[in-house]
């Protein structure tokens, strides 16, 4: 629908917006319910594969990421940390999930000696340039257990920031995002545990084969859920285990928070992988340093007390506990804490707007559509309202606008539904500035609203005029107020954005202003793209805010026919949104939320992708 064209100097301005507002995420996979793909006497050892598509579905895959290999493991929760680079609201982002069940043979090594590997050991095997490179051309010996494709936005717009997907194979694919900070420590922790005295677990003279995993923990206004960030090696038939060195990178293991709160869980492995409790600690990462222990000696001013079910089970050492960060100032984090969203505490720094996100707050779209008869006849070709049959497979402008930013914000709302209006026709004798469009208040998705907008075409309208956006402003500053009022009675934030997409040039600019300021107030942007080939005068007018008439600026106004793709078109649409929305909140000390805690079990799982994505994954 779009040919891709602009020029060098557009180019390089948008290049240089894009640096400065994209973030960067962390993503963590999980699966369930995975098919056996090892025959009956085996069960599979799952690893993940992350690519990154960027703006398209179809473009080349590049590899960015590979988790460690769970043994006999149909449940894996990866602890490997994958970095995602280059997010930006209003852009399309695609990564795609591979699953292999891992052929121990390929590495020539039993999986007795594979098993008992740390995480980080086992990420090495599935992470070498000698496996990327068989990625790369097809040829990976593993089995495929099934991929699924991921728009960022369908993450980040799920509750609690947790999308899943079937495999083709069977089973499901958890993906969650988080933000990574930059005002946290950074570089490498460099640690070493020592169990002392653990319980036995096993009978008949066996003793237990403890391994350890280290979890860091996501606080959420309802509870709190654990991530596994790191897993050690297996110590065979000793209750006094000394586990191997890890180092690992700060941003990685704690999000660069020194006082996060973490967990330790030691369990007696089991090759089968029905693992069994030992005994657990909380602590964090700067209590690991302080407890250092270099002696190795048992001090119980320094050694952790492992417990289950409330019952001592043993003590774990610190052996060692360091950080490394290259040079880059203090390695303890700033004791920062996002609290509650509605805190009336001080004020605390500033977030981002992909706090505001991973804190849940719901992107709500409304649309606004100009059925005014300055859009011409539309049973002309060549004009803005006019139809193409079905079977020529183009669109109007209009319909091209409502598909390329109703298909980004769409994402971010996790019910889906879009209030659509019209404005500037006439049913009877009165001139309409604010209809409903459908038989329904409010539409399902993208489809809905398009199904909205060509209906109209089959009611008794009449185009007519003036261009006045007054009622359309009123109306969805209204319906902001009330999802955010919604919202807060669920402990969350709602933000709306009003599309209006017009031909024509209002002539009540004062009124059409102060309506503007008015709606600031509310948790409302304003997004208006001009259709065809007018002047929009008064459209540039609307854009430009002086900070002496008041309000905040929520007004962004685009030409559609300046943009010849769709993702130049939604990038410029929504690059104000974040900054507006951030100012909103803040300036009313709404804090963002912390992560929402999701249980997998009520996650709605969209089906698997058809099985050309699983033999083209790297294609």
């Amino acid at each position: 629908l779009f040919s891709i064209s602009t020029t060098a100097a557009s180019l390089r301005k948008k290049l240089s917006a894009n640096m400065s507002n994209t973030c960067r995420l962390q993503l963590s996979l999980s699966a369930k319910g995975l098919s056996n793909l090892s025959g009956a006497f085996n069960k599979s050892d799952p690893f993940a594969v992350v690519t990154v598509r960027g703006d398209s579905a179809d473009k080349p895959p590049v590899i960015v990421g590979q988790t460690e290999v769970v043994y006999n493991n149909l449940q894996p929760q990866w602890a490997t940390v994958i970095f995602l680079d280059g997010y930006k609201f209003g852009l399309p982002y695609y990564i795609e999930v591979g699953v292999f069940d891992f052929e121990a043979r390929e590495v020539k090594k039993t999986e007795k000696q594979l098993y008992q590997q740390s995480s980080e050991e086992g990420r090495a095997l599935t992470s070498n340039e000698s496996t990327r490179n068989l990625l790369r051309e097809g040829k990976l010996p593993h089995k495929v257990m099934g991929t699924a494709l991921f728009e960022v936005g369908q993450i980040l717009g799920a509750r609690g920031n947790l999308a899943s997907k079937s495999l083709q194979t069977g089973g499901v694919l958890f993906a969650h995002l988080e933000r990574s900070r930059t005002d946290g420590a950074h570089g490498t922790m460099r640690f070493q545990l020592r169990g002392i005295n653990l319980t036995n677990t096993r009978s008949l003279g066996r003793k237990s084969d403890p391994a350890f995993t280290l979890y860091r923990k996501v606080d959420t206004p309802t509870g709190a859920t654990w991530t596994s960030v790191y897993r050690s090696n297996v110590v065979k038939s000793d209750l006094n285990p000394k586990w191997s060195c890890a180092t690992l990178n700060l941003e990685a293991l704690c999000n660069g928070d020194m006082r996060r709160a973490m967990k330790v869980i030691i369990m007696d492995h089991k090759k089968s992988g029905r693992h069994t409790l030992i005994g657990e600690f909380e602590t964090t990462l700067q209590r690991f340093i302080d407890a250092k222990n270099e002696g190795g000696d048992i001090d119980e001013d320094y050694a952790f007390t492992l417990r289950k079910n409330d019952k001592k089970t043993g003590n774990v050492l610190i052996l060692q506990a360091s950080v490394d960060n290259n040079g880059m100032g203090s390695t303890i984090a700033p004791n920062v804490s996002t609290g509650s969203k509605y805190s009336q505490e001080s004020v605390k720094a500033r977030p981002e707007f992909i706090d505001y996100l991973t804190g849940g707050c719901q992107i709500s779209l409304a649309v606004a559509i100009d059925f005014t008869a300055s859009n011409g006849d539309p049973r002309e070709e060549g004009t803005p309202h006019y139809f193409y049959p079905p079977d020529s497979n183009k669109w109007n402008d209009y319909q091209k606008a409502i598909f390329a930013v109703g298909s980004i914000l769409a994402k971010y709302d996790s019910d889906g539904m879009v209030p659509t209006w019209g404005f500037g026709a006439k049913y009877g004798p009165k001139v309409r500035h604010c209809f409903q469009c459908g038989d329904k208040v409010e539409v399902k998705g993208v489809q809905g609203i398009l199904d909205a907008y060509q209906g109209v075409f089959k009611t008794t309208l009449t185009m007519s005029y003036p261009t006045d956006f007054t009622e359309v402003i009123r109306t969805a500053a209204s319906y902001a107020q009330h999802e955010q009022e919604i919202a807060e009675k669920e402990n969350n934030l709602s933000y709306t954005i009003l599309l209006i997409l017009t031909a024509g040039n209002i002539t009540n600019k004062l009124e059409t202003k102060q309506e503007l300021i008015e709606a600031s107030d509310t948790p409302l942007s304003i997004v208006i793209v001009g259709i065809g080939e007018n002047e929009f005068e008064s459209m540039e007018f609307l854009d430009d805010h002086n900070e002496i008439e008041g309000g905040r600026d929520i007004t962004k106004f685009v030409r559609f026919n300046d943009y010849k793709s769709y993702n130049l078109l939604t990038e410029a649409v929504l690059d104000e949104i974040p900054d507006q929305l951030v100012e909103y909140f803040f300036d009313r000390n709404i804090m963002p939320s912390e992560a929402e805690d999701i249980d997998k079990d009520t996650v709605v799982v969209m089906p698997a992708d058809d099985d050309e994505r699983t033999v083209t994954f790297l294609d």
